[in-house]
């Protein structure tokens, strides 16, 4: 027996896709370091975390915006972690998972899409397929009331979601660390360490997009004690992060959109030549086919 779906009810299903962008593995790196690790260090008010800054705001915007980094609207108050973005580098050779160029289909000037990610029976036009093949079996092959027979239907119309072709970049990120005392920079060094050293290669998400991301394990530490009448005291370390990541559309600079459904053909049919002028086939032992008039 068939299943039947209930009566009023529209089989569908969603699919979720939030196009990737360099500002996205921003995020991410941000989010990894700032929300993940989430780094607490000794203070002289106790145990607080350490503040996290992308590419350090201009100062005028940043004494608005959080008062406490700055408390005398001159100098910033350590610890503090910063991260900047140095180099992006798309190598021809990482081509991902797909290992070679999926070039688009033939209209992707009109409406883009090359990678196929998601299928379904689309339910509307498989149905036209289904009712017509029932009434084309009815008595006479004009039955209408027949249309909604069951039966088996080899006329399936699948609607496919598609994608563009990720571009796979390199992205170097350098975070600097910045401490008073040698204990601070102890302390958010091991969980830097404790994180990243075994496996060396984690993963850092943002939305529903994640990236595999390294850790460079050589740095060096600048301790800054000569002239301590004069100069500020200070711990700094800068780490370097590098992040293998892809990008999914233009967004706002793109004319097509980022996901394309397109639907199947469900019969292919061939056209035959007409005869003309009551032209008859060449005589043949045992020869049935005939010219359409």
């Amino acid at each position: 027996m068939p299943i039947r779906t209930p009566v009023n009810v529209q089989p569908s299903a969603s699919y979720s896709l939030s196009p990737s962008k360099i500002e996205d593995i921003d995020f991410a790196v941000y989010k990894f370091v700032d929300e993940q690790l989430n780094i607490s260090v000794d203070t002289n008010e106790g145990w607080e975390k350490v503040p996290v800054l992308y590419s350090l705001p201009e100062r005028a915007y940043q004494i608005k915006n959080d008062p406490g980094l700055r408390p005398n609207g001159r100098t910033l108050i350590y610890p503090l972690i910063s991260i900047s973005k140095n180099s992006v580098m798309q190598n021809p050779a990482n081509k991902g998972i797909y290992g070679l160029n999926v070039p688009p289909y033939f209209d992707y000037y009109d409406r883009g899409g090359s990678i196929a990610i998601a299928r379904q029976v689309e339910q509307e036009q498989t149905q036209k397929f289904a009712n017509a093949n029932a009434i084309r079996k009815s008595t006479g092959g004009q039955d209408k009331n027949r249309q909604t027979f069951p039966g088996k239907n080899k006329n399936i119309v699948y609607e496919t979601l598609l994608i563009p072709m990720p571009t796979f970049v390199e992205m170097t990120y350098a975070i600097d660390i910045v401490t008073e005392y040698q204990q601070q920079m102890n302390q958010v060094l091991t969980k830097f360490h404790t994180f990243t050293g075994d496996p060396s290669v984690f993963k850092v998400s943002h939305e529903s997009n994640s990236y595999e991301a390294f850790l460079d394990p050589n740095y060096a530490i600048d301790f800054k004690a000569d002239g301590l009448d004069v100069t500020e005291r200070i711990f700094k370390t800068t780490l370097t992060l590098k992040v293998l990541g892809y990008l999914v559309g233009d967004r706002d600079n793109q004319n097509t959109p980022i996901t394309v459904k397109r639907q199947s053909a469900a019969k292919i049919r061939f056209s035959r030549e007409r005869s003309m002028l009551d032209e008859e086939p060449e005589f043949q032992a045992g020869r049935k086919d005939k010219y359409r008039p």
